[in-house]
């Protein structure tokens, strides 16, 4: 009988030729499987939740539910029986992968504010969903104290198209111009109005202390706040007057209180009014502040622009809530290189998580985040469970 054939031994080449086939097989379908995951491009941060938009245009929100802000419908947890006999019940928070918002729905830009968030469509359609917008007739959902809320995107003046929206200051730029402003605080008012008087490109305000400023088409920024404060920003003792120091020209601003930050045609960052940096002492004085008074309390601040220093060009700027960092933090800019800078009333600028590039960056009082230029979204703060946040993934 023929002996069998020895078998082949493969030669130590051989092998190490197709293990390297294979772990480049491997890496690249990582890879693919890498370029594959959604991306995020932007994001913004409200008073007690936050929203980002990813590549496809898609919008997703996480943190605080009571009102509908997420756009997703979570749990309903129900308070104790008060001595009416009625109970508060409430959509739960939700922390953890951010819900879908929208329904099927694609966004250019998004805002979140107070129990409510707005997004804008490639058509320049303005949606919100959360707290009403005036009239509650369109609301059919329930939510804290069984108030009118909507899960679901409700049509901002649905015959008009918008440029911007900021849900946090309730205000909207339309793309013809006009500044619409729909109410302050926890309340909103039935009708929108239009406090300029000049063709606006974006809008900016804080509902809290009435004050609110538009950059207008002229590239000139006008203000409406507290005289007193120097909110105006254009050195007279009234808030009715002319633009913002005359001269000056904006391409972006950001309100915070009574305190205005603008950036200038040339990429300065520029702030006036007053910016709670401390309390002053009748007659007494510091390098570059003036002292501002309103019933009896003195402070300091500045009733025309004044340049932040140690800040390179910026592209936009961007108000940061005290709740979120120390006091004297108080605004964010980005430059076009993606770095970013934050300072406070001192207007002395500082590197803001230079580990990394950003495209955009947001806070408010739930918290900080930034997506980087690579597309992966972080958040910094306190959750309302106080838990740490850090690297928020895509849900898909």
């Amino acid at each position: 009988m023929p002996r069998p054939a020895p078998a082949r031994r493969r030669s130590p080449i051989r092998r190490s030729t197709l293990l390297a086939i294979v772990l480049l097989g491997c890496s690249l379908c990582l890879a693919a499987a890498a370029s594959a995951q959604p991306a995020w491009t932007s994001v913004s941060v409200g008073d007690d939740h936050a929203c980002a938009l990813d590549a496809a245009g898609r919008a997703y929100c996480w943190g605080n539910n009571h009102a509908g802000q997420l756009g997703a419908r979570t749990p309903i947890r129900c308070g104790i029986v008060g001595e009416s006999g009625a109970r508060s019940c409430y959509p739960t928070a939700n922390d953890a992968l951010p819900l879908p918002a929208g329904g099927a729905m694609r966004f250019v830009s998004i805002s979140a504010g107070r129990y409510l968030t707005c997004g804008i469509d490639a058509e320049g359609r303005a949606f919100c969903w959360g707290q009403p917008l005036g009239d509650t007739a369109a609301y059919h959902d329930q939510c804290l104290h069984r108030e009118a809320c909507s899960f679901t995107p409700v049509a901002l003046a649905p015959e008009r198209r918008f440029a911007a929206v900021d849900a946090h200051a309730r205000c909207a730029a339309a793309r013809e111009g006009t500044a619409l402003c729909w109410g302050h605080g926890y309340r909103q008012e039935a009708q929108v109005s239009t406090p300029w008087r000049t063709p606006v490109a974006a809008v900016a305000g804080d509902p809290e202390t009435h004050a609110f400023c538009a950059v207008g088409r002229d590239a000139h920024a006008y203000c409406q706040g507290d005289a007193a404060f120097g909110v105006p920003g254009h050195g007279g003792g009234t808030a009715e007057g002319g633009p913002v120091d005359g001269d000056a020209r904006f391409t972006g601003i950001a309100v915070l209180g009574n305190w205005v930050c603008g950036v200038d045609a040339e990429g300065t960052a520029r702030c006036w009014g007053a910016a709670g940096y401390g309390e002053a002492r009748r007659g007494e004085t510091r390098d570059g502040f003036e002292q501002c008074e309103k019933h009896g309390t003195q402070t300091w601040c500045n009733r025309r622009p004044v340049a932040v220093a140690g800040v390179p060009r910026l592209r936009s700027v961007t108000a940061m809530p005290r709740g979120t960092l120390p006091v004297i933090v108080e605004m964010i800019g980005l430059t076009a290189a993606g770095e970013a800078y934050v300072w406070g009333g001192d207007r002395v600028a500082r590197r803001w998580r230079p580990e990394q590039r950003w495209a955009s960056v947001s806070a408010g009082d739930w918290g900080q985040c930034g997506v980087t230029t690579g597309g992966e979204l972080f958040c910094w703060g306190r959750n309302p469970h106080e838990e740490v946040q850090g690297r928020i993934p895509h849900p898909r």
